[in-house]
């Protein structure tokens, strides 16, 4: 009776163990960089519905480098990731991650204090870029090479978007790319700025309705009820940014994001934040990386991703 006591009270405290560390297992950790990405999931990090139980807690970062870390240490279940950064880094094969929702469809836009409507404007003219072989980069000047200009415009590089938008307010008839939330900030702080959309070229070079710019990379041994259910969190959320920007931008200023209520409730609405699946992104997604293929091979490994690549979803 003694050896059955024993043989029971060890089984059931290795089951406890087990349990306790399945619990360990399942605390999810999610990182999205500031901006409109964390805009696509600031009224779920506001609101924190459940997901099957499973605690989780989110990380606001800025730039690529912290996303990149977190791919490559594996340090985070969930990544809110640009799409072209993504596959390169899950090309490598160490990367153990899947791409599961588009978020973003483009928030960049061309601007400055003198008059430009179209990018015939920009004709021999110098243009201010950040993002260096990253996305605002290859949309940029992707655009730019399918225009017939007499005379071909320059490019300068600055190291951020800030960076940008203090060389449009101290650079007399600067032009330069800003991203949504700073173009918002930047039409507060000057008169009479003109901007193009570079979202809508876009449609009219290649015929689709935007560019995935950044999406959801999920890590492959998360199950797939967690994953299904976050994604259903997350769908909500970006209804929420679409129909009511000013509940969602005070909820974001509640959360101390980097940037005021005012500005972005005007930012909101045009960050393109919308969500698809892997699934249903793909073929927009192939059609953007194809254009990568063009600009650079290097930035995705010099090939289309594969199946593999796509979280499967129901």
């Amino acid at each position: 009776m003694k050896n059955m006591f024993l043989l029971f009270f060890t089984l059931t405290t290795i089951l406890m163990l087990a349990a306790c560390e399945s619990d360990k297992e399942r605390e999810l950790k999610i990182m999205a960089p500031s901006g409109s990405p964390s805009l696509s999931q600031t009224y779920f990090q506001y609101t924190r519905p459940t997901i099957e139980g499973t605690d989780y807690t989110i990380d606001i970062v800025s730039g690529a480098e912290p996303l990149s870390a977190a791919f490559i240490s594996e340090s985070h279940d969930i990544i809110f990731a640009p799409t072209n950064l993504g596959a390169n880094l899950i090309a490598t094969g160490d990367v153990p991650y899947r791409f599961a929702a588009t978020v973003t469809w483009g928030n960049l836009y061309l601007v400055s204090t003198s008059p430009i409507n179209t990018l015939a404007d920009v004709d021999g003219e110098e243009i201010t870029l950040f993002g260096e072989n990253a996305t605002p980069d290859i949309i940029t000047r992707s655009l730019l090479s399918e225009h017939d200009f007499d005379d071909e415009p320059s490019i300068r590089y600055v190291d951020s978007v800030q960076t940008a938008l203090a060389t449009l307010k101290t650079e007399t008839e600067a032009i330069v790319l800003l991203a949504e939330p700073v173009l918002s900030m930047g039409q507060h702080d000057m008169e009479d700025l003109h901007v193009i959309d570079l979202q809508e070229a876009w449609r009219e070079m290649t015929g689709k309705d935007a560019y995935p710019q950044a999406g959801i990379f999920v890590k492959d041994t998360l199950p797939a009820d967690i994953v299904d259910v976050y994604l259903q969190h997350i769908e909500t959320s970006v209804q929420m940014a679409n129909e009511d920007p000013v509940l969602v931008a005070e909820y974001a200023t509640a959360l101390d994001y980097d940037f005021p209520k005012h500005i972005l409730e005007e930012a909101i609405p045009r960050s393109n934040i919308a969500f698809k699946t892997a699934l249903e992104s793909r073929e927009d997604l192939e059609e953007y990386f194809g254009r990568i293929l063009d600009f650079n091979p290097d930035l995705i490994r010099g090939r289309l991703p594969d199946d593999d690549f796509y979280y499967p979803g129901d």
